[in-house]
């Protein structure tokens, strides 16, 4: 019905829905206990390793004596064991704490990568908690929510009906000041109205999905109109690949900082000036194991289990969020005594397996080298089966689509089918999120996680 009423305004009407949920927003995030918690991570976000772990191990005691005490799912089962999606689905009132009336928390409702929902609920103070990780974030980057932002949301901020006579893909909320930016209408007809738009705005930075930012920076490359520079580009939401963050920065004459989190604020993982990804020992415990649930050792891909720190409405122990990571071996350069990310591998179920390789995670690099490839999607259909995806520039030749299946054969091997084809766009799933791999195989596949060939 709100929707329904939403698509029927005129988009001035609209501009001024944006911007009450904005202000909604804003109140919620930015109120209360934020200025006193932002101050604090400031004053202890380069403690050295050793008091950074023993805070974290204070608030971990803290957390496993309080779902014991009022989480049922927790006080039934003890804390030992791995969270399940599943479960939450299927049991979510025994994961919210008994301290809490439900209608004083605030529902999130996560669309889901893999086709399944998630509703996860919030205390005030956890999201103002979790808001003063991303200020931290933005004034690392050297912005602050006070900046001009450009945003690329996954939201339907723009009616699916709108008039194809009204290009007009972005919508103003005034109260964050930021132009919000449809992550579902970036047809190559519609992206120098995106361009002029950003232009008239100018914005200090660009933030959300880093797969968008990536087709405007490919626009402006390819017309050899002037892009806008920018402070910083802030990516999240899906997993940056090395070609996007390198054509967004020449694009726009910026960095590129990445940040990795969850809906269900189990974690804060976000980059410094010197390029490395942190994890927050105070936003969450951090696990990344071996299919044996053995920890993983520095350097080598695991399954990612994070236990959040800031969420007592609806906390969520041992959680499996379904992706891999591994940990540097060394520490990073910039002073924060936070372990370091090596690397983010994608999703689980984002991994191509070949019967003559195994598992084989973050196939971006079979782009390096490959020119006139707007975008592009591998989709595994079957054992045998590669469906690869590709949005060609206008310069594209079969000497393009040579180099880059040459490419990916030199990572998959000869024994599975590639069937190429062309497309305009490749589609988002339901949010407007990019995934550059998808896995279409049952389960029952071995899950070894990735092959040492990466």
């Amino acid at each position: 019905m709100v929707t329904r009423l939403y698509n029927s305004l005129p988009i001035p009407l609209q501009n001024v829905c944006a911007t009450v949920q904005g202000a909604r927003l804003h109140h919620w995030r930015y109120g209360g206990i934020f200025q006193g918690y932002l101050r604090f991570l400031k004053c202890t976000e380069f403690l050295p390793y050793e008091q950074s772990c023993a805070l974290q191990k204070d608030l971990h005691e803290q957390l496993l004596q309080f779902a014991t005490t009022h989480v049922p799912h927790y006080r039934n089962n003890g804390t030992t064991a791995f969270t399940m999606k599943d479960q939450i689905r299927e049991c979510l009132g025994a994961f919210i704490s008994d301290t809490f009336r439900r209608r004083d928390l605030i529902p999130w409702h996560t669309s889901g990568t893999t086709g399944k929902p998630l509703t996860v609920y919030y205390d005030r103070d956890a999201m103002r908690k979790m808001w003063a990780f991303v200020e931290l974030y933005r004034n690392t980057a050297g912005v602050s929510m006070t900046d001009r932002r450009g945003q690329f949301t996954g939201r339907m901020i723009v009616p699916p009906n709108q008039s194809s006579g009204r290009r007009i893909f972005w919508r103003h909320d005034l109260a964050n000041h930021a132009l919000l930016l449809s992550t579902i209408h970036l047809s190559p007809e519609n992206l120098p109205y995106y361009a002029a738009a950003l232009e008239r705005f100018r914005p200090a930075y660009l933030s959300g999905y880093p797969s968008a930012m990536y087709v405007l920076a490919d626009y402006y490359r390819q017309s050899g109109r002037r892009a806008p520079g920018l402070v910083a580009a802030l990516t999240s939401a899906e997993t940056l690949l090395e070609t996007q963050r390198r054509a967004i920065e020449a694009t726009f004459a910026t960095r590129v900082f990445d940040q990795y989190g969850q809906a269900e604020m189990q974690s804060f993982w976000y980059e410094c000036p010197a390029g490395r990804m942190h994890a927050h020992l105070l936003a969450g415990v951090t696990e990344i194991l071996r299919p044996d649930g053995t920890p993983a050792a520095p350097g080598e891909m695991g399954e990612v289990v994070l236990t959040g720190l800031v969420n007592c409405a609806m906390p969520l122990i041992r959680y499996r969020v379904g992706d891999t990571a591994r940990f540097a071996a060394e520490p990073c350069s910039c002073g924060r005594g936070m372990p370091v990310i090596e690397e983010i591998g994608g999703r689980l179920d984002d991994f191509v397996y070949t019967r003559e390789r195994g598992f084989l995670g973050r196939l971006d690099p079979v782009l390096k080298g490959i020119h006139n490839i707007v975008e592009s999607q591998i989709e595994q259909e079957s054992l045998d089966l590669l469906r690869v995806r590709i949005v060609p520039a206008p310069k594209f030749t079969s000497e393009d689509l040579h180099a880059f299946e040459t490419n990916l054969r030199a990572r998959v091997g000869r024994g599975i089918h590639l069937e190429f084809e062309c497309t305009e766009r490749i589609p988002r799933s339901a949010n407007g999120k990019f995934r550059f791999v998808i896995s279409r195989l049952e389960r029952s596949v071995p899950r070894s996680f990735v092959s040492s060939r990466d």
